[in-house]
């Protein structure tokens, strides 16, 4: 039984997908260069799929620092004791 490595192999060095430890998209690079041609080889769509999945932005970025607010003033003690349930 052979292991398919992880690793990026000698033609992902150019790539920027290439985390040197892995792929940040295939997680078997050796499979996607048995063709001769890695299809995610510094290819712009998939770099920018990846960059947006990473570092979110727009509204879903919006949604988290909302919710990540609203969390943190649940943990926040009142001066005066009394939580205020509304605006």
């Amino acid at each position: 039984m052979t292991l398919i490595s992880t690793k990026p192999v000698k033609q992902c060095a150019g790539c920027e997908l290439n985390l040197r430890k892995s792929c940040a998209v295939f997680e078997h690079p050796v499979l996607q260069w048995h063709k001769h041609r890695c299809e995610g080889y510094n290819n712009p769509v998939i770099i920018e799929r990846y960059r947006r999945k990473q570092n979110p932005q727009g509204a879903s970025k919006r949604r988290q620092r909302r919710i990540e607010r609203a969390k943190a003033a649940h943990t926040v003690g009142h001066a005066d004791g009394v939580k205020r349930l509304g605006r």
